[in-house]
C-alpha cells in the first residue's frame, strides 16, 4: 500500500451530476483496530482504512458502500466522516439509505467535550435498527471469592411490545426466567415509551398529538415536531438491581456506557422534508433536547454525530453530567454524607467533582465515587421525561386515505401522510464488590403511549406514529349547456316580379308639305346626338345616359335603347305636376334613360312633344315666307 492515498469519493446527485470530494488519508496513520460498523440510523461505518464509494464495492477493510467510515483522519465515501474532533460535512445524496429515497446526507461540525463530563456513547454499534422496540434484560453476577464460586443473579430476557400492553411481571410471561428482583417488574414498566405531536412554528397553539383525529396541515405553512419520550423505565431497572445484594450502594461500577439514538422519518404518503441545518448553531436552532418534568438533563444532542436528510432526520445523545445539580455522596464512605458530586457550590461557585464510573488509571480501578449509590442518585435525580423539538419541516402533498367530496361548485379531496419517530438506546457497566463480580446490560426500544396514540395510523400497531391531513379544494369547470335554438322561419319567396312591358318601337315621325311648285312631298328625319364629353358629377345632364346608335347612318329615335332597371326613389312631399300620368310607350322610355327618373315620364313627354311641335311650326312659316 502506498503511503499516501488519495481518495476521490464521488457523490452521484440525484440529478445525474458528479461531484468529486478529494480527501487524503494516511496508511501509517489510521487505526487498523477500528471495526468496521454499518448502522441504518445514521447510515455511518467506523473502520481504520476503510472508505468506499457510492457503488457496492467492498473495500479489503470492510467498510461497506453507503456507510460513512469513522476514521482518525475522518476519511468518508460520500455520507459523514466523523474525525476526532468531529464529524464533517456530507452532502453525497443516498447516504445511508439502499435506494437514495432521503436525499442528501447534512453533518454539522461539532468539537467533542470534555470526556470526564461524558460516557462513551456506541449506540450505532449495540443498535444498528431503528425498529427496536421493547426491552433486552441482561444481568450476571456471581461470586468469585471466599468460597465455592456459584451465581449470585442470572437475567437474560427480552421484553417486547406485546408484553408490555398488560399487567403482567417479567417472570409470569416468561415462564423458566429466575425470579428476582428485576423479574418481578411488570414488563411495561422497563420498556421506554413516546409518542409525535405537531403545532405550527411559533404559533400559540397547544401540541397535537393525533390521538383523536389527523391533525390538518397546509404547505404554506411549517412545523414544529415535537416527540416526548418517558425514560423513566431506566430509573425502574436501576432501582430493583439495588436489591441484588446488600450494601449495593458499595458495588463498585466501572467502563460505564451509554447512549440513546431518536429517528424521525416521513412516511412513503407524505411529501415534504425537515430542515437542513447549515451549521452548529443553526442545528441547535432547530434541533432541541429538553427536560419535560423540570429535572436536570443527564443527555444532550452530540450534533457531529447526527445526519439529516430531507426525508430522515437521526439525533444521537449522549451523557452530559454538567447540567446535574449537586449531589450527596453515597456509599459507606465515613465521609459520604458531607461531600457533593456535581454542579457547584452555591456559596464559591467552585465545581464539585464529576463521576462518569469510568475511573482513570491514575485514580486508582475503584475510586470512592464510582458506585452504585452515586448511579442511582444520579438516575433518580435525572429528568424522567424528556421531549426533542424539530422545527422547520415543510408538508407538501399527502396521498394515503383519499377521500373525494363535491358540491355543485368545487371539488374537496382530502388525503393522508404520516411520520414515524423510534428511540432506541442502551446502558451497560461492569459491576464488582468485595466477593462478587459481574456485569449488566440494558437495551430499549420505546412503543408508543396508549395516551397519545395515534388515531389512523397507531391503532393496532405500537410504532411511535402521527398522521396529518391536507384537505384540497378544486373548483368545478361547469360550461353552461347551449340553448336549442329556436327553427328560424323560411323566409318567405319573393313575389316574382313582372316582367315589364317591351314598349312597341314607335312610328317614325315624318315632317313634310305640298311645293307651290308642284313639287312632290318631302320628309325630314330628326337625328339626336349623344354629347360625348358630357359631365360625370353627381348632377344629372340630359341625355347623358343615352347610348350610342347602332349605325353610323343615324337611327331611329330610341331604337336600340335598353329600359334601364327601376331605383327605389326618397318619397317626395306634395304632388309634381305630371308625376302620375300615364306613359306613352316610346316616348316614356326616352325620358326616364334621358333623366334616369320614372316618375315624371309624362311631364317630360309633354315638354318633348312641344318642342316637336314648335320645330315643326317654326319650319312651316318658314317655307310660306320664302313662297
Amino acid at each position: 500500500m502506498k503511503k499516501n492515498l488519495k481518495v476521490q469519493v464521488a457523490a452521484l446527485a440525484m440529478t445525474g451530476a458528479m461531484v468529486a470530494i478529494p480527501m487524503n488519508a494516511r496508511a501509517e496513520d489510521a487505526n487498523p483496530a477500528t471495526a468496521a460498523t454499518t448502522g441504518t440510523m445514521e447510515a455511518a461505518a467506523e473502520a481504520a482504512t476503510g472508505v468506499t464509494s457510492g457503488a457496492a464495492a467492498e473495500a479489503a477493510t470492510g467498510v461497506t458502500s453507503g456507510a460513512a467510515a469513522e476514521t482518525a483522519t475522518g476519511a468518508t465515501a460520500g455520507v459523514v466522516a466523523e474525525a476526532e474532533t468531529g464529524a464533517t460535512v456530507a452532502t453525497a445524496p443516498g447516504a445511508g439509505t439502499a435506494s437514495g429515497r432521503e436525499g442528501a446526507v447534512v453533518t454539522v461540525e461539532e468539537a467533542a467535550v470534555d470526556p470526564g463530563t461524558t460516557a462513551p456513547n456506541n449506540v450505532n454499534t449495540v443498535l444498528s435498527e431503528d425498529q427496536k422496540q421493547g426491552t433486552d434484560i441482561s444481568t450476571h453476577a456471581d461470586i468469585t471469592r471466599g468460597g465455592q464460586a456459584r451465581p449470585v443473579i442470572h437475567v437474560d430476557t427480552t421484553v417486547t411490545a406485546e408484553d408490555a400492553k398488560g399487567e403482567k411481571t417479567i417472570v409470569e410471561s416468561h415462564p423458566g426466567v429466575e425470579d428476582n428482583v428485576i423479574t418481578r417488574l411488570k414488563n411495561k414498566d422497563v420498556v421506554l415509551q413516546g409518542d409525535l405531536s405537531i403545532k405550527k412554528d411559533e404559533s400559540t397553539e397547544a401540541y397535537d398529538s393525533t390521538n383523536t383525529a389527523a391533525h390538518p396541515v397546509n404547505k404554506e405553512d411549517s412545523y414544529s415536531l415535537k416527540a416526548d419520550l418517558d425514560v423513566s423505565p431506566v430509573t425502574n431497572a436501576i432501582n430493583a438491581s439495588s436489591g441484588i445484594i446488600p450494601g449495593s450502594n458499595d458495588i463498585f461500577v466501572n467502563n460505564l456506557e451509554t447512549g440513546l439514538r431518536s429517528t424521525f422519518t416521513l412516511g412513503d404518503d407524505l411529501e415534504g422534508s425537515f430542515h437542513l441545518p447549515t451549521d452548529l448553531e443553526d442545528a441547535k436552532k432547530h434541533y432541541e433536547l429538553s427536560s419535560a418534568d423540570g429535572n436536570p438533563m443527564i443527555y444532550r444532542i452530540n450534533y457531529g454525530k447526527s445526519s439529516f436528510s430531507k426525508k430522515k432526520v437521526s439525533l444521537v445523545m449522549d451523557l452530559d453530567l454538567t447540567q446535574m445539580k449537586p449531589l450527596a455522596k453515597q456509599g459507606s464512605d465515613e465521609n459520604a454524607a458531607n461531600e457533593r458530586i456535581y454542579g457547584k457550590d452555591p456559596v464559591t461557585g467552585k465545581a464539585y467533582p464529576i463521576e462518569n464510573f469510568n475511573p482513570s488509571p491514575a485514580t486508582g480501578r475503584h475510586a470512592t465515587t464510582s458506585v452504585f449509590g452515586n448511579l442511582q442518585e444520579l438516575i433518580n435525580n435525572s429528568a424522567q421525561k424528556i421531549q426533542l423539538v424539530m422545527k422547520g419541516l415543510k408538508i407538501n402533498a399527502t396521498s394515503s386515505n383519499r377521500v373525494e367530496t363535491e358540491t355543485a361548485t368545487e371539488k374537496n379531496i382530502s388525503t393522508e401522510g404520516s411520520i414515524a419517530g423510534t428511540l432506541v438506546g442502551y446502558m451497560k457497566s461492569d459491576l464488582w464488590y468485595v466477593y462478587a463480580s459481574g456485569n449488566t446490560s440494558y437495551v430499549w426500544g420505546a412503543v408508543q403511549n396508549d395516551a397519545g396514540r395515534d388515531k389512523v395510523s397507531g391503532q393496532g400497531n405500537d410504532k411511535v406514529l402521527l398522521t396529518v391531513k391536507m384537505n384540497t379544494v378544486e373548483p368545478k369547470n361547469n360550461p353552461v349547456q347551449p340553448v336549442n335554438p329556436v327553427n328560424p322561419e323560411q323566409p318567405a319567396q319573393p313575389v316574382n316580379p313582372e316582367t315589364p312591358v317591351v314598349p312597341a318601337t314607335p312610328v317614325n315621325p315624318r315632317v313634310g308639305g305640298t311645293s307651290n311648285g308642284g313639287g312632290g312631298r318631302s320628309s325630314s328625319r330628326v337625328t339626336v346626338s349623344t354629347v360625348s364629353n358630357a359631365p360625370t358629377n353627381p348632377g344629372i345632364v340630359l341625355g347623358e345616359s343615352r347610348p350610342t346608335a347602332s349605325t353610323p347612318s343615324g337611327e331611329v329615335l330610341g331604337e336600340n335603347r335598353v329600359a334601364p332597371v327601376a331605383e327605389t326613389v326618397e318619397k317626395k312631399q306634395g304632388t309634381v305636376l305630371g308625376e302620375s300620368r300615364p306613359s306613352v310607350k316610346g316616348v316614356s322610355d326616352r325620358a326616364s334613360v334621358a333623366t334616369g327618373d320614372y316618375n315624371f315620364t309624362g311631364l317630360w313627354a309633354s315638354l318633348f312633344g312641344i318642342s316637336l311641335a314648335s320645330l315643326a311650326g317654326f319650319v312651316v312659316l318658314k317655307k310660306k315666307e320664302q313662297q
